[in-house]
């Protein structure tokens, strides 16, 4: 990693931190948001922030033997083990040959690799457009020189919960994936985290 990204990934990280260290700013502009731009399929998408609890970008993540829907592996962020699932898989367009950012959701243990992260706004509610483009959640935003489709997190959330239930051997086997790879470790008393959170 360059001098230049080492930089640029440290002014994103303490934005990202900035964002949720404030919350009278959110309380006197409700009608702000603040996004992240990513890619997806070579298409510029958007997430907002106050979904996602982590962004960092892709390593190597641990492999686990389950065959669930756009499931990568594992990876480690702040002491826990989540999975790693292809965004652009859950959203229907296929594997991503490549990913360089992961995302970690907030209201969900699981983390999300996406192709590539743009940078993060804060927008104007005049900034915020409705769209009837199925692959948004009817809201799109106007940043980093793109019109956005927003991605709702809750959707991909209940989407990847759904293939689950309908697989029940996959899903079975996705819902112990932490606890499976933890014990897999401890023989050698390592911890995935261990290897994988930095």
């Amino acid at each position: 990693m360059t001098e230049d990204i080492r930089r640029q990934l440290g002014e994103w990280r303490d934005n990202f931190d900035r964002a949720f260290a404030d919350p009278q700013r959110h309380r006197d502009d409700d009608a702000a948001v603040d996004v992240l731009g990513i890619r997806i399929a070579g298409d510029p998408f958007a997430l907002n922030l106050a979904d996602l609890a982590g962004l960092m970008p892709a390593m190597t993540a641990a492999p686990y033997p389950a065959t669930a829907p756009g499931l990568l592996g594992l990876i480690g962020h702040q002491g826990q083990v989540l999975p790693l699932y292809d965004l652009q898989a859950l959203m229907g367009r296929g594997p991503a040959p490549t990913t360089r950012w992961w995302v970690v959701a907030r209201a969900a243990p699981l983390a999300l690799a996406v192709e590539d992260f743009e940078g993060q706004w804060r927008l104007a509610q005049g900034d915020r457009l409705q769209q009837s483009d199925a692959t948004g959640t009817g809201w799109a935003v106007r940043c980093g020189g793109a019109l956005r489709p927003l991605i709702e997190l809750d959707d991909v959330i209940a989407g990847v919960a759904g293939d689950l239930n309908g697989h029940h051997d996959t899903g079975h086997e996705a819902g112990r994936a932490v606890t499976g790879a933890a014990a897999a470790t401890s023989a050698t008393g390592d911890t995935i985290t261990d290897k994988i959170d930095h």
